[in-house]
């Protein structure tokens, strides 16, 4: 998962009340977006009812920006979604997947690693058919 992502202004603008000139690059801080209490209560915690039709109405577009946003936002977002969604189904289907007794939960981040989010250490999985 990206973390951040760079934009140059192409034209002054003022946000906030603060003036931006023109051919700045400014810095849109994705991670701590989407791990801000204040717009998505208990972050660190796993609640896919988040991005229901009826809380998704509620919030701003640009407090999730996994693919970033407008014009310049990632061309394959659709496709890598929809890979995403039908790979998990297929090994939901025929396998169980659980933590093994090494694993460390919660997981720790590790957003040392150039702009990657990833876990500080090895996730273990036991992988059982059904």
């Amino acid at each position: 998962m990206k973390i951040k992502t760079n934009r140059k202004t192409m034209q002054s603008v003022t946000v906030n009340g603060y003036r931006i000139p023109d051919g700045v690059e400014v810095t849109v801080p994705i991670y701590a977006m989407h791990y801000d209490p204040e717009l998505w209560p208990e972050p660190e915690k796993f609640y896919p009812e988040r991005f229901s039709a009826v809380n998704k109405e509620k919030r701003n577009p640009y407090s999730y920006m996994p693919f970033g946003h407008g014009p310049r936002n990632c061309i394959g977002m659709r496709l890598a979604n929809l890979e995403t969604k039908m790979t998990m189904v297929r090994i939901l289907q025929h396998f169980r997947l659980k933590p093994t007794p090494d694993m460390k939960i919660p997981i720790e981040l590790d957003n040392t690693s150039g702009g990657i989010l990833r876990p500080k250490n090895p996730v273990y999985v036991l992988i059982e058919p059904r």
